[in-house]
C-alpha cells in the first residue's frame, strides 16, 4: 500500500470499511504525530496517551474528512487541538504534572560527553516547556516537524503572518534562555 495516497486510503476505508486501510493510515502517521505531541507535552506517558486519543478521534471522524486540505493537515490539526486541550486541562490541575526520569546517557559516547548531552537535552526541554502552548506548537511544527509556515498556520487555524510571528518569538525566547544556560 506504499504507493497509495492517504486520500485514496480514506476513500477505500469509507467504501469498504476494511480496517487495513485505517491501519495503514495509522502506521504512516503514528511516528510523526507522536513526535509532534511529545515536543508539546515533554512527557512520554502523556504523549502516548494523547497519541492514542488522536487516532481514536481520527477513526471516529474520518467520515467527516472533506478533503478541503491534505489528510495529513487534517490529522495534525486533530493532534494539535487534542494536545492544546490536554495542556489547558493540565494547567488547571498542576498537581497532576509529574517529572519523568531522565533518559539514560549513552555510555559508548564516554561519560563526560553523555552527561553533557543529557544536560543540554534537559535544558532544551525546560526551555521548550517555558514557552506558551502557541509558541511551542509553532516551533514544534516548523523546526521539529519541518513543516512550512503556511502548513503550520493551517494546522493551527491562524494566519500565516501570525505563525511567522510565533516562530520568530519562539526562537527569540529559546535563544535567550539557552544563551543564559551556555554562559553558566
Amino acid at each position: 500500500m506504499d504507493g497509495i495516497s492517504n486520500e485514496h486510503l480514506v476513500d477505500s476505508f469509507r467504501q469498504t470499511g476494511e480496517m487495513r486501510h485505517l491501519d495503514e493510515l495509522v502506521h504512516r502517521h503514528m511516528p510523526k504525530v507522536r513526535a509532534m505531541i511529545y515536543a508539546m507535552v515533554l512527557n512520554h506517558a502523556d504523549a502516548d496517551e494523547i497519541t492514542q486519543e488522536v487516532f481514536i478521534r481520527m477513526a471516529n471522524g474520518i467520515a467527516g474528512f472533506q478533503k478541503k486540505a491534505l489528510f495529513s493537515t487534517w490529522l495534525y490539526r486533530i493532534a494539535m487541538n487534542t494536545t492544546h486541550s490536554f495542556l489547558r486541562r493540565r494547567s488547571r490541575n498542576p498537581a497532576d504534572v509529574y517529572a519523568e526520569p531522565p533518559d539514560q546517557p549513552d555510555r559508548a559516547a564516554g561519560p563526560d560527553r553523555a552527561l553533557m548531552a543529557n544536560e543540554t537535552g534537559a535544558e532544551i526541554e525546560r526551555a521548550l516547556a517555558d514557552l506558551s502552548p502557541s509558541l511551542r506548537s509553532a516551533i514544534t511544527l516548523t523546526a521539529v516537524q519541518g513543516l512550512d509556515v503556511k502548513e503550520a498556520a493551517r494546522i493551527e487555524g491562524c494566519l500565516a503572518a501570525t505563525m511567522y510571528w510565533r516562530v520568530y518569538e519562539a526562537r527569540k525566547q529559546l535563544q535567550k534562555r539557552l544563551v543564559r544556560y551556555l554562559k553558566s
